[in-house]
């Protein structure tokens, strides 16, 4: 199986070694924890979707991050493509501030326009 498809925030985790495709959905906020358990179980992702118009619960300001020890930088190692259309401008933030995500190769961005004018 190289795709895992509508991933909740019940997902139980695990070792996925040989996913490649990877589509998040869910009523419910996805946190910044949530997406580190995503990267543990998926390590060689290489195409992540997500769609999400609830916003996040716990999130710090921008700020407060800069500075922040409690909140860890998700590497996405083999990340390539990212799908982030149908989202709340959080997930925006958690995947385009570099105190959040970092990304080792050069990603596809596909995303709404109107999204990163706010």
């Amino acid at each position: 199986m190289n795709c895992y498809g509508d991933i909740t925030n019940y997902f139980p985790g695990g070792l996925f070694k040989y996913v490649r495709l990877v589509s998040l959905y869910d009523e419910q906020s996805f946190e910044h924890e949530f997406f580190l358990r995503i990267v543990q179980s998926f390590p060689f992702m290489e195409e992540l979707t997500v769609a999400n118009q609830k916003p996040q619960n716990r999130k710090q300001p921008y700020e407060s991050n800069i500075d922040s020890q409690n909140l860890s930088v998700i590497e996405y190692s083999f990340l390539s493509a990212l799908i982030i259309i149908n989202v709340h401008d959080d997930y925006i933030e958690e995947f385009l501030l570099d105190t959040k995500a970092y990304f080792q190769n050069n990603v596809y961005l596909k995303i709404n326009y109107e999204s990163l004018k706010r």
